[in-house]
């Protein structure tokens, strides 16, 4: 009987989770598999076993009330319905609609009362995409149902975005000759500042200030990370420094963006490990003899090792003193993997993070940000460089899914609508330039 008890008590176990189900939608979709775990039990001989028949008999019940409790809300007259959805918000709304076809059905998708639409309303960031060739410039405002508008500027034709800070952009283009154009732009006031010209261009760039800061230099590395380049605000052309100690010759740097922070440059690599060195003797005193060594941080240890190879897209941002590094997996549920680690420790550690609380992430590879939630229903989310019906994609670490706001678009592994490449998050801060300003 022991191997038989065993039987029941997982049996058991599993109708209890079963009952747990808060949405009406899952429980639809769990009665199939309650119907089949009751009659697996009534056909066991549980006379002997711990759980008795009655207890099946509660049990099925219970499953049962409770269907019919959810039920009765999912019955309720369409006109109440619609009365109630009058006082939600766009995000609310968008739930409320999510719960079950009448509650869907009673509140237009198309209806939308919000504060986000009021004139005194900005969203923190919008994805600002300037595609393959440039020119044609889209944003996308992640919490509007109808938030993408265009922009023409043609200064930014055939350019590449590599980091955006504080409504600035940095960018880059080749000339005919091959040479590397490098530029600040503030597509909200079509402001441009030129920066010297450089022999090639950089795989991945950041930069510490906007460009009208005294303090502002601007970093560029390579694929390989065997050197790097810098160039601080004043100076006529880059410095180019090769590193003493590099990286372990199978590590190469991911795409995503470096982190500047506290006078360290951190880089992720596309292995998962942190690569890290320090810029801070250099800026104090840029004309004597530095030297730069990388040290590196081994992949999160919560990361199975297994999934590195599935790794879709890796990366970093730093939020309240705290670096987080998120990883995008391929064909794989849950899709992303969240840790932090405190650089301000000797002995830097990766933590699992389960839940970012009220923080919004905004991740692509050319800048990600983070922000306290907006609005309620905003947060613990990270908003991707993806779009769908041209709303923007956002995985939920609560439901471990990808979604949209007004759509019934969703799911549990990648890929998710549509990927835009030459693509950055921008925070909308205006900015003016002296008539003497000088790089």
């Amino acid at each position: 009987m022991d191997d038989q008890s065993s039987d029941v008590h997982g049996l058991v176990y599993a109708l209890n989770e079963l009952l747990n189900i808060q949405d009406i939608q899952e429980l639809e979709l769990a009665s199939p598999n309650v119907e089949a775990l009751v009659d697996t039990l009534n056909s066991l001989d549980i006379q002997e076993s711990k759980y008795a028949s009655s207890d099946v008999e509660k049990l099925e019940s219970s499953f049962e009330k409770k269907g019919e409790l959810l039920a009765s809300w999912s019955e309720l007259p369409p006109e109440l319905l619609y009365q109630v959805s009058e006082h939600f918000l766009d995000l609310d709304l968008s739930n409320f609609r999510a719960t079950c076809k009448s509650w869907r059905s009673s509140a237009p998708i198309f209806r939308c009362r919000t504060l986000l639409d009021t004139p005194d309303f900005e969203s923190p960031y919008n994805l600002m995409s300037l595609g393959v060739l440039g020119n044609k410039c889209r944003f996308f405002h992640p919490l509007k149902c109808n938030g993408t508008n265009q922009k023409d500027i043609p200064v930014l034709l055939g350019a590449r975005l590599h980091y955006s800070k504080k409504g600035w952009l940095l960018l880059s283009a080749n000339d005919r000759r091959g040479d590397c154009h490098f530029f600040f732009f503030h597509p909200f006031n079509m402001i441009k500042i030129e920066l010297p010209t450089n022999r090639c261009a950089f795989h991945t760039m950041s930069f510490s200030s906007p460009p009208t800061s005294k303090d502002c230099f601007v970093i560029g590395l390579p694929f390989w990370g065997n050197e790097f380049g810098i160039v601080r605000r004043g100076e006529e052309s880059w410095n180019t420094f090769r590193f003493k100690r590099s990286l372990p010759g199978d590590l190469l740097l991911s795409n995503c963006n470096p982190i500047l922070y506290k006078g360290r440059c951190y880089c992720l690599c596309e292995s998962g490990e942190l690569g890290v060195f320090d810029l801070n003797e250099y800026l104090r005193n840029p004309e004597c003899q530095n030297s730069f060594d990388w040290t590196h941080n081994i992949v999160p240890s919560e990361f199975p090792a297994e999934l590195l190879d599935s790794v879709l897209q890796g990366y970093l941002l730093e939020s309240n003193g705290q670096l987080f590094s998120l990883f995008e997996l391929r064909d794989y549920a849950p899709c992303f993997h969240v840790f932090s680690l405190n650089p301000n420790k000797s002995r830097m550690k990766w933590h699992a993070v389960k839940n970012l609380r009220d923080q919004m992430f905004y991740v692509s590879a050319a800048g990600s940000f983070s922000e306290t939630a907006v609005a309620r229903g905003a947060g613990n989310k990270i908003y991707l460089p993806n779009v769908e019906d041209n709303r923007c994609v956002f995985y939920s670490l609560k439901k471990k899914m990808c979604g949209s706001f007004f759509s019934e678009y969703s799911t549990r592994t990648a890929t998710h609508g549509k990927e835009h490449t030459n693509c950055t998050w921008i925070k909308r801060t205006p900015a003016t330039l002296d008539e003497n300003f000088k790089w």
